[in-house]
């Protein structure tokens, strides 16, 4: 169950930036474009390590992990946005689905909602464009 949790949380981090901390004293930060849990293995993209040299890629054996620190939290919430999307639009939580490990959020099986924005088109997918776009909007300045 725990491997689970952890694959979840790494997923959420993909695309994201990550500082990774190994036990020879070396750190890099850089996107997190992939991993594996067995054997563990991280990839990050754009990568500098804390000598400052730069590399396109660098691919981590997890057995050198200590830890991965993350500085900024993702500005969506799946949880939270599915909440705003059914009390604002007045939709049953029945009809709203959220998958929280790929931070995902469907709606009526006809609309998808991440931190990417919104897919779907149609009278609701524009009502839901635009309290996302507000949602985002209040996010970013810590409302």
């Amino acid at each position: 169950m725990s491997s689970r949790r952890i694959s979840g949380d790494l997923n959420t981090l993909i695309d994201k930036t990550i500082i990774v901390k190994l036990s020879n004293n070396k750190t890099y930060s850089g996107v997190l474009s992939s991993f594996e849990l067995t054997p563990f293995m991280i990839s990050l993209t754009n990568a500098k390590d804390n000598e400052n040299n730069s590399y396109y890629k660098v691919i981590i054996n997890g057995s050198l992990v200590t830890e991965i620190l993350v500085k900024n939290a993702p500005i969506f919430d799946p949880r939270e946005f599915a909440d705003l999307v059914s009390k604002e639009l007045n939709i049953r939580s029945v009809d709203i689905k959220v998958y929280e490990e790929a931070g995902i959020v469907t709606i009526l099986d006809k609309i998808k909602v991440s931190e990417n924005g919104v897919e779907g088109s149609g009278p609701l997918a524009q009502k839901v464009y635009d309290i996302y776009n507000s949602y985002i909007e209040k996010k970013k300045k810590g409302t």
